[in-house]
């Protein structure tokens, strides 16, 4: 049952109450994951002005308060000074209210082959809540941030592409007026020192160098609720979490209003070998599983023995990352994560064949002492069927449908748990945070993105059995709801899409969709005062996308035709006799009829006459108050 916007406010006003007074209550940085101490840190990192830093971020506070007193001691006046603001802001409050207001706007002119189309957008956000961390004994803290997310447009109808929503809460609203409302929260508390700990709550969860978009863990996905450990060392570091998360059905939101379920599960770890001063490298491996809930993933042991107590039946990856510091301020780093490798092939050479993987490698830089923060600089390629997995009816048969729930593939809650990109896609990322002055940040960024849908590329046979399947049946749209696998009720795990299964496909569409990116965004903060702390924000980014429409479905399903029993088997006729006569086909010789591949042929023009060029404008101002 929905609750309506007054209990979601009394809700919220009750908890605001009890956190109010809590005597130790600070700034949510232990569970924001997002909060700027975090790409601070990094840097200071870089720099050597503290030591190595967690492997899984958020930080709890004890962890926070460490690296901050490092780098007031270490560090020059610049990064000293901006230590000491965080400090102030985080540990100066009992607790810490915050609210936003922000106007968004997009501007898009769409061109087609013959006409051309301009439309606007515009949305109001507010986001306000309270948060707050305590450090209630030296070994326990506890951080928490609750508040109220509301909206006039869907995120999707006023942000560029490849972009996850920043707010936590994002199903089950209310309605207020023209606003949309989401009750937002997320608390963990923890126990240990500032390098051993265990963190138990419900945040969101990030891995490896490139904050925002990493391929195993990303910052930007949804939030979970998790139990974390970590160990940092001078040799080695370890680190792990378990993880309950959203389960979809095998067609995500195109599936029915009823598309997002429980009882799915990931469990990550990771461990760390700080091989020299200069060079570590990290073996990690997580696993999506469901329904069942396996405790056995706890263990500090590999997976792949553990999975394979179990018949080999979750979804497992593995990865590699390696990082190299050949300067001060500077890593050069590389991240390999395997989803599927066909090692016999590759043996011999062969290259073209099921490898499914994700490579991400670039540059960072933090110079010291200043205003250019940090730099960034990555590729990222995420090959087909990375992150794709498509799940049975049952164990007993290989049939399924596309409301069958998906326990397996690499989502929370229909969000990308890795990398935003869809499989088949690759992307160049450039960008820089600029301090100005001491009030003043920029941030510059800008993306080059390509993807294509590996359907273009299924032959007329295998085309054809999409046709002819029931409509919603299977995702024909390159995106990780499209599976490599046929239904097949008389078959135990399904028939291989031969194109999808035996070949690596990367790019080798003939239409393929580029993005542009390109912009900004500003924030001026007046000082601090009694009365709390005052910002303004602006942001522009300019974005152009050629073949916009290539991640639509080509194959929709539901072309209608019979089938009989005769006395030499079942044959199958087209949609009426009238139509092609009365000539009977065996399953593979209908396939290949005129009227199946006409309707084929018609299928994939459609989808080709959709694609179109745009270009848009996404324009941003916000107000943010904190007290």
């Amino acid at each position: 049952m929905k609750a309506g916007i007054f209990n979601s406010r009394k809700i919220l006003i009750f908890f605001a109450l009890i956190f109010a007074c809590t005597s130790l209550c600070f700034s949510q940085v232990a569970v924001d994951i997002n909060d700027s101490f975090y790409s601070d840190a990094q840097g200071w990192e870089l720099r050597g002005l503290t030591s190595t830093l967690p492997q899984l971020r958020p930080y709890p506070l004890k962890t926070v308060e460490r690296i901050l007193n490092d780098v007031i001691e270490n560090g020059g006046e610049r990064d000293s000074e901006l230590a000491k603001e965080h400090y102030e802001r985080i540990f100066s409050k009992p607790y810490n209210f915050y609210a936003e207001g922000s106007g968004k706007a997009k501007f898009s002119k769409e061109k087609y082959e013959n006409e051309s189309e301009s439309s606007k957008t515009k949305a109001a956000i507010v986001n306000f809540g309270i948060g707050g961390d305590a450090l209630v004994h030296p070994l326990v803290s506890y951080a928490y941030k609750i508040g109220l997310f509301c909206q006039t447009k869907d995120f999707e109808e006023y942000s560029p592409l490849y972009t996850n929503i920043p707010a936590d809460a994002i199903f089950d609203p209310t309605e207020s007026g023209p606003f949309t409302n989401y009750v937002t929260w997320n608390a963990n508390a923890s126990v240990g020192t500032d390098s051993l700990y265990g963190t138990l709550g419900m945040n969101r969860i990030g891995f490896g160098p490139f904050y925002g978009d990493g391929l195993a863990l990303s910052d930007g996905g949804y939030h979970s609720a998790n139990i974390a450990f970590n160990a940092t060392r001078e040799k080695w570091s370890y680190a792990s979490v378990y993880e309950s998360i959203g389960a979809t059905r095998n067609m995500g939101r195109d599936a029915d209003d009823s598309w997002l379920g429980a009882n799915k599960y990931l469990a990550f770890h990771a461990l760390k070998w700080h091989a020299f001063k200069k060079f570590s490298a990290t073996y990690y491996e997580n696993i999506v599983f469901g329904p069942h809930n396996n405790l056995s993933y706890f263990a500090p042991v590999p997976y792949m023995g553990l999975q394979n107590i179990g018949g080999s039946n979750d979804n497992l990856q593995m990865g590699l990352l390696l990082e190299y510091k050949p300067a001060i301020g500077l890593e050069l780093a590389a991240d390999f994560f395997a989803d599927d490798i066909d090692l016999n092939s590759l043996f011999k050479g062969n290259i073209d064949s099921k490898n499914r993987f994700g490579v991400q490698t670039g540059v960072i830089y933090s110079p010291a002492d200043s205003m250019l923060s940090k730099i960034s600089l990555n590729y990222t390629v995420v090959m087909p069927y990375v992150y794709a997995h498509w799940e049975y009816d049952d164990n007993q048969t290989g049939s399924f449908t596309g409301k069958t729930w998906n326990y397996q593939n690499y989502t929370n809650g229909g969000i990308n748990i890795g990398s935003v990109l869809d499989p088949n896609s690759d992307k160049i990322s450039l960008s820089a945070q600029i301090r100005a002055t001491k009030n003043l940040s920029l941030t510059l960024f800008g993306n080059l993105i390509r993807h294509a849908n590996g359907a273009e590329d299924f032959s007329d046979d295998e085309a054809a059995e999409y046709m002819l399947a029931p409509t919603g049946t299977y995702a024909t749209n390159g995106t990780l709801y499209m599976s490599q696998m046929y239904s097949d009720e008389n078959s135990s795990h399904g028939r291989h899409v031969d194109s999808a299964w035996e070949k690596l496909g990367f790019m080798t569409s003939d239409h393929k969709m580029y993005v542009a990116q390109a912009g900004f965004n500003a924030e001026y903060t007046f000082a601090r005062t009694r009365a709390g702390s005052f910002s303004l924000c602006a942001g522009y980014t300019f974005e152009y996308v050629k073949n916009a429409g290539v991640n639509n479905h080509i194959y929709k399903g539901g072309l209608a035709y019979y089938s009989k029993e005769e006395n030499d088997g079942k044959t199958y006729y087209a949609e009426s006799e009238s139509a092609y006569g009365t000539k009977k086909y065996t399953w593979d010789d209908f396939k290949s009829s005129d009227y199946v591949q006409n309707a084929v042929k018609a299928a994939r023009e459609q989808w080709v006459s959709n694609l179109y060029d745009c270009m848009n404008h996404y324009l941003s101002v916000s107000m943010k108050y904190s007290y």
